[in-house]
């Protein structure tokens, strides 16, 4: 499903964003969590099945026990997610040899399953992805206004969010982020 909307709402949000995050920062703005309704369970937030790079599909027990959970809103066409991609991979690849409980789930804003592939391809992503163009994609980005990529969302273990501002986060901290993550979800 080709899905066009999405490159032109990404490039207005990124304007957007760019005007508000100035005006913000300008008059001292608070970007504090306004919280959506939790979710039921995770399985409610990011659907029964999730995919690999290499398209093979896994349960939701990927993410399922992990105490942080990232949410990536990404795409391969993005001059922006390919500068934030590899410091996000570090950062993860750091958790894991240290035996964080983290997890990545990226909502792909590409324009078909075949690019969310190849994307996740590329960087040799070895975290998960919700299904490409389907009703889950969409209600997260409609749950956390994502209005320009990449964006990080991070949340706990029941799905209550913990950052709005994940890659800030991880821009300015790396791996270190995820001590302040794990004490704001405790």
């Amino acid at each position: 499903m080709n899905r066009p909307w999405v490159t032109k709402r990404a490039l207005a949000g990124i304007m957007s964003a760019l005007v508000l995050s100035s005006l913000l920062t300008s008059c001292g703005g608070d970007k504090s969590i306004v919280e959506p309704e939790p979710p039921a369970s995770l399985s409610e937030l990011f659907g029964p099945v999730l995919y690999k790079a290499d398209g093979d599909s896994v349960g939701i027990e990927a993410v399922d026990g992990k105490a942080i959970i990232a949410i990536y809103f990404s795409a391969r066409w993005c001059p922006a997610c390919a500068g934030f991609t590899p410091q996000l991979l570090s950062a993860y690849q750091e958790l894991q040899q240290n035996g964080r409980s983290f997890e990545v789930v990226l909502v792909s804003l590409d324009d078909s399953s075949q690019e969310m592939f190849a994307h996740m391809m590329d960087y040799d992503m070895p975290w998960v992805a919700v299904p490409y163009g389907g009703e889950k994609a969409d209600s997260l980005v409609r749950r956390y206004a994502v209005a320009w990529i990449p964006t990080l969302i991070v949340i706990d273990g029941q799905g209550q969010t913990i950052s709005l501002n994940g890659r800030e986060d991880v821009g300015s901290k790396g791996a270190g982020a995820y001590e302040d993550w794990l004490a704001k979800g405790a």
